[in-house]
Formats: structure tokens, sequence, C-alpha cells
């Protein structure tokens, strides 16, 4: 049994596959497998996979009718044997001591952050490394967190390809990506991840190599549906996080991606959208210590005509 399974999602990605795949195989530390989920590639991906396979048993190979990077990644953790789990995306690598690196740093936390490496396309780059860090209690691992998510760099809690899982958590809880989501899928399932923690590390070092591509998930706005599924979630998850900071952090978010699902619907939903808003920030008031409420909360403040005109207003 492998010490560490990987999951990637391969999705038209021949021009940079060799390369991921290649990255990975010349780690020092050996005791892994390579999931390598095919998602319906029109491309020669699928073949560059099957290649690997067949050449070293650690890769293993599996294809899929398309159906998104979620469905993906829930195929590869379907297939997974480690006692731990990380993801990279396909058109990435990663550093030479990306695994001496993890195991290395001991003890071994539920779930571990590392810094990365952006790689421009026209061959610059720029690292984004997090303060080094370990709590064994779930108040300090809350408290890390929050300064992944809001700190300097910021934004580092939510990417999945940063990060070591332990995969018993992830069993346990029959953790999965949500599907029907196509945008911050991947933070809303480490928030449901470290719902169940209770220690966290952050090793100072740019393990992961982010190549930065025109058509990348990253780059990928919000849909409509996006919008109102994000804000559910980040709701359902507020009641499983003390820390005051993070949990103002995740409402905001929430009412910011309600608010932008209100503004772009259609104006015959309006009138049920705000009912559905305004009973929201009402049993979660807005604002906290660190951030002001959002426009529509103010004026909804001054009542429900109030919110309902300056929706209008934004619509017309």
């Amino acid at each position: 049994m492998p010490l560490l399974s990987i999951i990637i999602p391969v999705y038209n990605v021949e021009k940079y596959l060799d390369e991921c795949l290649e990255s990975i195989r010349q780690q020092a530390f050996s005791d892994y497998e390579v999931i390598m989920v095919d998602d319906g590639s029109r491309d020669s991906s699928a073949d560059i996979c099957r290649r690997f396979a067949e050449t070293d048993g650690r890769f293993i190979f599996i294809h899929k009718e398309n159906g998104g990077v979620s469905s993906a990644r829930n195929a590869g953790l379907e297939a997974t044997r480690g006692e731990w789990i990380s993801f990279v995306d396909a058109d990435d690598m990663v550093a030479s001591n990306y695994l001496t690196a993890f195991f290395g740093s001991k003890p071994l936390a539920d779930i571990t952050f590392f810094g990365m490496k952006t790689m421009e396309t026209y061959g610059s780059s720029k690292e984004r490394i997090p303060q080094e860090a370990f709590a064994d209690r779930r108040e300090a691992a809350e408290d890390v967190m929050y300064r992944l998510k809001c700190g300097d760099p910021s934004d580092m809690l939510g990417y999945t390809w940063n990060k070591f899982f332990r995969a018993s958590i992830i069993k346990k809880h029959r953790l999965r990506f949500a599907e029907g989501l196509r945008f911050r899928e991947d933070e809303i399932f480490t928030l449901e991840y470290c719902r169940h923690i209770s220690s966290v590390r952050v090793i100072e070092q740019p393990l992961y190599l982010y190549r930065i591509v025109e058509s990348g998930l990253t780059n990928r706005g919000p849909g409509l549906a996006d919008m109102m599924q994000l804000s559910l979630h980040l709701v359902e998850n507020l009641r499983f996080y003390s820390n005051p900071a993070l949990c103002e952090t995740l409402l905001k978010n929430a009412t910011d991606y309600r608010a932008l699902h209100i503004y772009k619907s259609p104006l015959s939903q309006l009138s049920a959208l705000l009912h559905n808003y305004q009973t929201m920030v009402s049993e979660h008031p807005q604002p906290g210590n660190i951030y002001r409420a959002n426009t529509l909360s103010r004026y909804l403040r001054k009542g429900y005509w109030a919110a309902y005109l300056y929706c209008l207003l934004r619509k017309v």
C-alpha cells in the first residue's frame, strides 16, 4: 500500500502533462501512487497517461466521460489507497523536494499547507510562501487557517493543490467535491475537511509550481448558479468554526456571493431572493469587527423596500 496518493484530474492538457508527471516521477521519495483521471480529453492527454501507466506501476490511469474537475477528483478519491492524499493540476508541476519536505516535517498534522511559485507563460515567476507554523489544538489550528485566508500572502486556504490531507478523515466523513459547483469548489472541500481536524502544519517552502495559463481554472469567474451555491456552502460551514475573524470572513464572502446572485438574477425573482437574503442576514448579523456589511445589507437596514429599490436600480 502506498504511503501517499496523488490525484491528477486531466482534461486537454497535452502541452503540459508530460512535464507535470515527470516532476512527480523524479521525486527522491518514491512510496506513492499517482492516480491520473482523464475526464474525457479530446487531445492526446489520455495517450500520455497510458504511457506513464505502462512504464511505471505507480501511475494509475482512469478514464471517464467528461464531468468536470470535481467529478474527476471524486473519481480519484474513490481509487486512493494511500494514508495521505494530495492533488496536482495537470498543467502544473511540483518542486524536486515536494515529498521529502512533507514527510520530513515531523510530526505530521491532519492537514499540511505549503507555499507555491507561479510561472507566467512569458517566463517570469513569483513566490507566495506562508509563514511556518504548527498547531495541535483546534483553537490554534483555526488561528492558522485565518492567517492563511487573510494574512500575507492571502487566500492560501482554499486551493487543494497546496496541501496534504489525511486520507482517514476524508474516508471517515465521506468527503467529496461538490460536482454542481464550478468555482471555488476546492475551498468548499477544504472547509468541509477542516471541520474535522485538530492539527495543522505550514511548510515555509514553495513546493508547488503553478502555471498561469489563459484557460486555467483559476481564471474562470463564478456563474449565476455558482454564486448561490457558494453562499449556501459557506453559511453551512459557519457553525463548525469558532474563530470570530475566520467566521466573519466566511460570512462576508457568503453575503457578497448572495448579493451578486440577486443582482444577476431575472427581475421576476428579485422579491423572493431578497426575502431569502433578508432571512440570512437576520440569522447571521453583519458587520463584525473587521468587515463592513456589503451595500445590499446596508440598504436592507433602512427597510426592505429601500433594498428592493437599490437592487432594481442595479438591474436597469
